[in-house]
């Protein structure tokens, strides 16, 4: 996702947007989708038969976005993820078994050097329990212009590979 926003660049306009602790966060709103990207967005999903369908296709807002903003906004920055989980006191959940709903799961990929590539974001909607086992389904939008899907913790596009999952909350 934010490999994209440093190979092409991001759409200029935003809004004023900021931390808990008042720091400023750079964004940008991206334009609507035009037919063809709904058809990929339909594409992208088929092979998904769990995923719930939450809003169609859609701009403005990514994935960051929609967890951090609202639905107001794209965020594009790894330096801005940081500064949201520190700033707005966002704790490591160490355990699965520890999520509750409105908690975050990022995905993500070490790179050379052992730095961040941030993949994606996702909110905790809901927990399913079966017998013991406890499902986490999520809330998220998988680009600036496709829609918003509910879909189990693991039921990711293909494409992230070998991923990595952050869990964290802000609960106190």
């Amino acid at each position: 996702m934010l490999e994209m926003a440093r190979l092409v660049g991001t759409p200029p306009e935003g809004i004023i947007l900021q931390t808990r602790a008042r720091n400023y966060l750079a964004n940008s709103q991206s334009c609507e989708p035009d037919d063809r990207t709904r058809n990929l967005y339909g594409r992208f999903r088929s092979p998904h038969i769990d995923w719930k369908n939450r809003k169609p296709a859609c701009g403005v807002y990514n994935c960051f976005g929609l967890v951090w903003a609202n639905r107001r906004t794209s965020i594009y920055s790894e330096n801005d993820l940081l500064k949201i989980l520190t700033d707005d006191g966002y704790r490591p959940i160490i355990n699965e078994k520890d999520l509750q709903p409105g908690d975050i799961v990022i995905y993500l990929r070490r790179t050379a050097g052992n730095s961040r590539d941030t993949l994606h974001v996702a909110k905790v909607l809901n927990l399913d329990r079966v017998g013991s086992i406890t499902v986490p389904w999520l809330l998220s939008k998988w680009s600036d212009q496709y829609g918003e899907d509910i879909h189990k913790l693991r039921d990711v596009p293909t494409y992230y590979g070998n991923y990595l999952i952050e869990l964290w909350t802000d609960r106190p």
